[in-house]
């Protein structure tokens, strides 16, 4: 009987924390801190077996796809459960392929969010925080300190950015497979 390839284990643990994450914050707005860390101890377990990704690649991983969503979660841009899953979607991934999942995570939560846009009717609303964000801080130099958004408030309805850190990272596979 054939072992099972360690890159299926990888892609099934990767896709059970991305489905249950998506779940978790569909639901409720909140992706609860024991799913990512089950998911990245998981991932930081894949990661030092013999044909894993190796620790190193999967700590730079899972701190690239850390820190990039930290900026994004300074300016009020996504929740604090969205770094957490992305670091362990890092930690899964590893360096360098992490740095292009979360280019793909980014344009899927900007698609993602015009199509929010459209389902709640905030369309109009969404044009004018943007065009007055990027007059005010692009256009002056001047950006905001960490804390305060980067454009008003459209909303008290938060978007459900797990289901963009799932479909950016499959994109990412689709494309590179």
């Amino acid at each position: 009987m054939s072992a099972v390839p360690l890159e299926l284990v990888s892609a099934l643990g990767l896709s059970v924390l991305l489905l249950l994450a998506i779940w978790h914050d569909w639901r409720s707005r909140k992706i609860p801190n024991t799913l990512v860390l089950w998911g990245g101890l998981t991932a930081l377990g894949l990661s030092l077996t013999p044909r894993g990704i190796g620790l190193d690649a999967a700590l730079l991983g899972g701190m690239s796809g850390f820190l990039v969503f930290l900026l994004l979660y300074l300016f009020r841009m996504v929740g604090a459960g969205d770094v957490k899953l992305a670091a362990a979607v890092g930690l899964f991934v590893g360096w360098p392929d992490m740095a292009s999942v979360c280019v793909a995570i980014l344009l899927a939560g900007g698609l993602m969010s015009v199509a929010w846009a459209f389902r709640t009717s905030n369309v109009t609303t969404v044009l004018k925080n943007l065009h007055a964000g990027l007059l005010r801080y692009i256009g002056s130099g001047q950006w905001p300190s960490p804390g305060r958004p980067l454009i008003h408030e459209v909303s008290a309805e938060r978007v459900p950015y797990a289901l963009a850190v799932g479909m950016g990272t499959v994109g990412y596979y689709m494309v590179t497979s």
